[in-house]
């Protein structure tokens, strides 16, 4: 009987530490694991705090432009209507979420500056009219004004939208400051004229397509 009931604590003890270090086992398992989940964690973190980063110093930063009209009598309206949309706190949102034109808050942080009201100097109606035909010197001659230009602080431009009215439609041309290379356009039809709406997501499409070396 005492041999029994030594044998009976016995095997209760055994059964107890066998217990005891199953705990410990899943304890032990279970520190692991929340400790990879945070060490997974803090890897992502940083990783994507990286990517940020990195994506933030290769953005080329808010545009400089030059707007002109090169349209012909009666369609020469894009002058007015590009300086009331940047006089603008906002469009509309039924007409368009955001606005990349608008300025009269003076909290736009897609353009820095654009020249509407003068533009650089040696920049020609005549030459860009016969840029958007097709003519290369012409073309190249408007590019080598942009190229060399510079303000009074020493601030380029990242390049020149010029606006075409004919009838039954508005083209937007993207001129690069590159020498040589391509005119690009966007082109919406229209009745008279544009809404701000139209002329603000065509002039946000051209200037997307500048040239802009981070």
């Amino acid at each position: 009987m005492i041999f029994r009931g030594w044998w009976n604590t016995r095997l209760h003890s055994i059964g107890f530490l066998s217990d005891f270090r199953v705990t410990i086992t899943l304890r032990k398992e279970f520190i692991v694991s929340k400790i990879g989940t945070f060490i997974h964690s803090v890897i992502v973190g940083l990783l994507l705090l990286g990517c940020l980063s990195v994506a933030q110093a290769g953005a080329p930063g808010p545009y400089r432009l030059v707007f002109m009209d090169i349209s012909e009598l009666p369609y020469q309206d894009g002058q007015k209507l590009a300086i009331e949309l940047r006089k603008m706190d906002k469009l509309s949102e039924v007409q368009k979420d955001g606005c990349f034109m608008c300025n009269g808050a003076k909290d736009n942080d897609e353009i820095d500056f654009i020249y509407l009201y003068s533009v650089p100097v040696g920049l020609s109606v005549d030459d860009l009219r016969k840029a958007v035909n097709g003519d290369d010197d012409a073309k190249r001659r408007m590019q080598t004004v942009l190229n060399q230009f510079a303000d009074a602080q020493g601030a380029n431009v990242d390049g020149l939208l010029i606006y075409l009215h004919q009838e039954g439609k508005v083209t937007i041309y993207t001129m690069d400051r590159e020498i040589g290379s391509k005119l690009k356009a966007e082109t919406k039809p229209v009745k008279t004229r544009l809404l701000h709406s139209s002329l603000d997501t065509l002039l946000e499409k051209a200037a997307g397509k500048l040239n802009r070396p981070v």
